[in-house]
């Protein structure tokens, strides 16, 4: 009995041993494991602050601040206003300086279709700037400036010009307007394509139908013409003829209307008859 009790005094003894030995291995990683998550967290924290340090140094250093301001694209009077709504300060460095906000800001005035900005180090920015361009009126409401893709872009001020050709017969609200304008933007692009003496600047208005049809009024002709609202190319080519083929015969006045929407002839309205 008492040799069993000393063997089972020693086997206690080993397994303590054991479980102090497993405790003191356990506790090591655990410490080594600490200690390499401090040491992340110490390098981790160096270079927070080298890069806030840095950071501070290129905002904040004289050689990096902005002197040049080159503005592209547009004229003297409209890059003074870019300048001052781009939201740049004085002096500031290029480094501290958001491209996307200056972006922002400066697409904002009704004029400039689109920017591109590039840094120039130590002292340049270039701003690149599109202008818009207008190409005909829309009457809604009040008149507003559409441009060569068919969208509305301003309202008509005082001092905007006004020379061009007049687009009515939408109802404010309409949501079928963009894609009525968009016709007439592509009947405008074809009469720049078109070697014919007809010319946008000959346009005097330009009515769109319930169902987003044209009629199209010149300056120097005495009656309206039918576009409908596709394949204006091949449409202007035929109108064309027809013009010159009246003004030899002399019944240039006597027409009324000339309707365009076929798609193999075109029908010619004289006054008390059409062919």
């Amino acid at each position: 009995m008492k040799r069993g009790s000393v063997l089972h005094h020693q086997s206690v003894k080993r397994d303590r041993l054991k479980g102090l030995l497993l405790f003191r291995r356990t506790l090591g990683q655990l410490g080594f494991g600490l200690i390499k998550v401090f040491l992340f967290l110490l390098v981790l924290g160096g270079l927070s602050l080298a890069f806030v340090s840095g950071s501070q140094f290129l905002t904040s250093s004289p050689y990096f601040r902005l002197r040049n301001i080159v503005v592209t694209g547009v004229s003297d009077d409209l890059r003074e206003e870019l300048i001052k709504i781009s939201g740049l300060k004085e002096r500031e460095s290029l480094f501290s300086i958001d491209p996307a906000t200056i972006k922002r800001n400066i697409e904002a005035h009704p004029w400039i279709r689109s920017v591109s900005l590039k840094k120039e180090f130590p002292h340049t920015l270039h701003i690149k700037a599109e202008n818009e361009e207008a190409v005909a009126l829309v009457l809604l409401e009040r008149m507003h400036l559409m441009d060569k893709g068919g969208v509305i872009f301003k309202e008509v001020e005082r001092d905007d010009s006004v020379d061009f050709p007049v687009v009515t017969g939408l109802s404010t609200g309409d949501k079928k307007n963009g894609a009525y304008l968009k016709e007439v933007a592509s009947l405008l692009d074809a009469l720049h394509l078109v070697d014919t003496p007809l010319s946008v600047k000959g346009l005097s208005e330009i009515h769109v139908e319930e169902d987003g049809a044209l009629t199209v009024y010149f300056n120097r002709l005495p009656f309206k013409v039918f576009f409908g609202r596709d394949d204006f190319i091949r449409k202007i080519d035929s109108l064309t003829h027809i013009i010159k083929h009246v003004q030899v015969t002399h019944r240039l006045y006597q027409v009324r209307s000339i309707d365009l929407d076929y798609a193999d002839r075109a029908v010619v309205a004289f006054t008390g008859r059409v062919v």
